[in-house]
């Protein structure tokens, strides 16, 4: 078996096992979305959806610390009455879930209220919001279609923790996707990615860096990782899952090669030894275009991973 034959039976076990119902073993970014509010960031479907399959699961993304503690999830069936509905919860991606019992009645008006959820050691109560959309005339029976991730690009962030007040320093990654389709609709897919390849990466087994709602058709994905697992050949691939947990196939990963920081930040390198005056600005300044260029380099090569690099 060749080595493309093999990723793509990897990607689909990775897919069967999603569609299963086991969920991202998301790694929880020590930086959280929120060091004092868990907020529900977003649902699946989006607010105000319409036609929604008549046997789609609901979703809802909350900031990495919310922990669910039994809090009751209502869907209301408008004019008919709203009834407490059981849900799940996947403390690693911090996505609540619930799936009707009898399904949804077809051209029915439904509001989700979803509860508001505490913080991993607080007791504070984040922000939440009614999901309300319409349910559609069918079910959905296709599993989605991918074209999997088209491009990386890469950069440094360097800011303030707002949670300790230390210098947060992350490689931040932009993927620019393919097109992507549903039965159920595009915007109602949850995008999830995969690490394939890097320092702090086991080749046999990628990890799961991001899972949210797919962004709108032409915006790029954002992968955030900490200096140690992003420097160096880093690869990603992606699949959608739709509301039913049906899964899209994936391509090839797609690479980038980063360079190490520290950058070269406004002119506080030092110059060597002895440089004065134009010595010492000509040094900072082509210290800084090496770093451009080095990161321009990296950029120019962010094309699908070869056969026998960053893919094994």
């Amino acid at each position: 078996m060749q080595r493309g034959d093999v990723l793509a039976v990897r990607w689909r076990l990775a897919a069967a096992s999603i569609a299963a119902g086991t969920l991202l073993s998301l790694a929880r970014d020590a930086r959280a979305d929120s060091c004092t509010s868990p907020d529900l960031i977003e649902t699946m479907p989006p607010d105000g959806a319409q036609n929604v399959p008549t046997n789609a699961m609901l979703f809802a993304r909350y900031a990495s610390i919310a922990q669910y503690l039994g809090e009751p999830v209502q869907l209301e069936q408008v004019g008919a009455g709203t009834a407490t509905v059981a849900a799940t919860f996947d403390d690693t991606s911090a996505i609540l879930q619930i799936a009707p019992s009898m399904g949804l009645s077809p051209g029915a008006s439904y509001v989700v209220h979803w509860p508001a959820l505490r913080g991993l050691d607080t007791a504070t109560l984040g922000r939440t919001s009614d999901l309300h959309f319409t349910a559609g005339s069918a079910q959905d029976v296709s599993p989605p279609t991918f074209a999997g991730i088209a491009s990386v690009s890469w950069d440094v962030s360097r800011s303030t923790d707002p949670c300790n007040s230390s210098i947060d320093q992350r490689y931040v990654f932009d993927l620019a996707l393919g097109t992507a389709a549903d039965d159920g609709g595009r915007d109602s897919l949850a995008l999830l990615v995969f690490q394939t390849s890097g320092p702090t990466v086991d080749a046999r087994a990628p990890a799961p860096v991001l899972a949210e709602r797919i962004p709108p058709q032409g915006q790029a994905a954002q992968v955030t990782t900490t200096v140690a697992s992003g420097v160096g050949h880093i690869c990603f691939a992606a699949i959608v899952r739709d509301l039913t947990l049906k899964t899209s196939t994936s391509g090839l990963p797609v690479c980038v090669d980063t360079v190490a920081p520290p950058f070269f930040y406004g002119c506080a390198a030092a110059p060597p030894r002895g440089a004065r005056g134009v010595e010492g600005i000509a040094f900072c300044a082509a210290g800084v275009a090496a770093a451009r260029r080095a990161r321009r380099r990296s950029r120019g090569r962010s094309a699908r991973a070869r056969h026998g690099r960053g893919a094994r």
